[in-house]
């Protein structure tokens, strides 16, 4: 009997250890004891990639442990925020994408998850977005433009989503005038068009920024808050008289509800990455970006706030 006894409390206190080397707390504590993944939700060789990528080496200099970079791309992103969303909230599944992936799309396709599913965690880049046309189009303004779409009977523009797409609708509603939408994959493509004169607009996030001074292309209207930093003297939508504008951001996400201590480790850690040296270098000086790293709460004000503005824009 007295040998049981003792068998029995060997048994409870190895199962006892093994509950607290388990548990959240002491597992959070251990962050990271393996490698990370990072979803991307961009296909690879392109500048996101690339920053992500540059991320990724960062984190692993400052946390010890490889991180895994893995493209996810589809769907503006849908593709790699199911995957994220699914995964287990333990700080070794991240995700990078831009912000309209969680406050804009799940308004406009049906998507398996919603924007309050995921921890935001921060910005990395500001996406300079821009109206654009080619050099050689007979207008260079806003209202220059307007009036040519009023004397051609309307316009041809290039849209990148069905975000861009909506602004288009907006466009021809508020200025009574015909806007043709053409749907372009890629933001290159949309560039080769309006110089070629095939398109006589198009939605640029940022890739016109190489085609500026003589280069082939002109911007319109800056349709971010603020004025673009490549294009100073060109006003924001807002200051045309258009009641909301477009600022979006490259960023990263995890699933929602990760341990407090891992949390903040894991934040402090993408704080440091994304203003190393080296993403600085491509985010400002070669994608023309802005640097811009907004922290937790600032981001999830955001996506908060975008997310009512799509809502509603998008259930007109």
């Amino acid at each position: 009997m007295r040998l049981i006894k003792h068998c029995a409390a060997a048994v409870l206190a190895v199962c006892t250890l093994t509950a607290m080397t388990l548990s959240p707390s002491a597992t959070a504590d251990q962050w990271p004891s393996k490698p990370i993944t990072l979803l991307v939700g961009f296909s690879a060789g392109g500048g996101a990639d690339t920053l992500a990528r540059l991320m990724a080496r960062a984190l692993e200099e400052d946390l010890g442990q490889p991180v895994v970079v893995e493209n996810k791309a589809g769907g503006g992103g849908v593709v790699m925020a199911t995957l994220l969303q699914r995964a287990p909230a333990d700080g070794y599944t991240i995700g990078f994408t831009s912000d309209s992936t969680f406050d804009a799309l799940p308004f406009i396709v049906r998507t398996a998850y919603q924007p309050d599913d995921f921890d935001y965690l921060a910005t990395v880049t500001e996406l300079q977005n821009a109206l654009v046309a080619g050099a050689s189009a007979p207008f260079s303004t806003w209202e220059e433009m307007l009036a040519y779409a009023r004397e051609q009977g309307g316009l041809t523009f290039g849209s990148l989503s069905p975000i861009t797409t909506k602004f288009a609708e907006r466009l021809a509603k508020q200025e009574d005038i015909r806007v043709r939408t053409v749907p372009i994959k890629g933001g290159r493509q949309i560039i080769t068009d309006v110089m070629g004169r095939h398109l006589d607009v198009g939605w640029s996030a940022g890739v016109h920024q190489a085609y500026l001074n003589d280069q082939g292309v002109k911007v319109i209207v800056a349709m971010n808050s603020e004025r673009l930093r490549t294009s100073p003297d060109v006003p924001t939508i807002r200051e045309q008289g258009y009641d909301r504008s477009y600022t979006s951001y490259f960023m990263l996400a995890a699933p929602k509800g990760i341990p407090a201590p891992t949390r903040e480790k894991l934040l402090a850690a993408i704080r440091k990455a994304a203003t190393s040296k080296d993403v600085v270098n491509l985010a400002e000086e070669k994608m023309k970006f802005p640097n811009v790293v907004l922290p937790a709460e600032k981001l999830t004000r955001f996506i908060q706030l975008r997310s009512a503005d799509n809502e509603r824009e998008f259930s007109e």
